[in-house]
């Protein structure tokens, strides 16, 4: 009866340890995530402002982009480690961002810009998911 109770005790505080440790280890990666939900959030509204040719939010999920695009590197690469093709891709990033910036409500005009930020954002995706 000693042993059942031991073994139960045991497996209770298993459950318990394993449980904590695999919490942790999903915390780990919560702000990359984060990030790219909330940028995924404004990317698809962009997109629907172009699918619907009204274009006159599209300004605010631009820049609401272009700030949360600066903690990209920082959010992937806490160290500063980041590779010379994560770079480039950031960079592209960066660059279709400011196309659209200065693209204003202008739907025309957006659309190529918004293409470039596509572009970038699925090659990176392509190369580091």
């Amino acid at each position: 009866m000693r042993n059942l109770i031991l073994l139960a005790i045991g497996l209770a505080v298993g459950v318990i340890a394993a449980a904590s440790v695999l919490n942790a280890l999903g915390q780990r990666d919560a702000y990359p995530h984060g990030l790219m939900n909330v940028m995924q959030h404004h990317y698809a509204a962009l997109r629907e402002d172009l699918r619907g040719n009204r274009c006159t939010t599209a300004p605010a999920d631009v820049e609401s982009l272009r700030m949360l695009s600066r903690d990209v590197e920082n959010a992937m690469y806490p160290d500063g480690s980041a590779d010379s093709t994560f770079l480039d891709y950031e960079q592209r990033l960066h660059e279709g961002l400011t196309a659209a910036a200065t693209a204003g409500t202008e739907c025309a005009m957006l659309k190529p810009a918004v293409d470039k930020i596509t572009a970038a954002c699925d090659a990176c995706h392509h190369e580091y998911r």
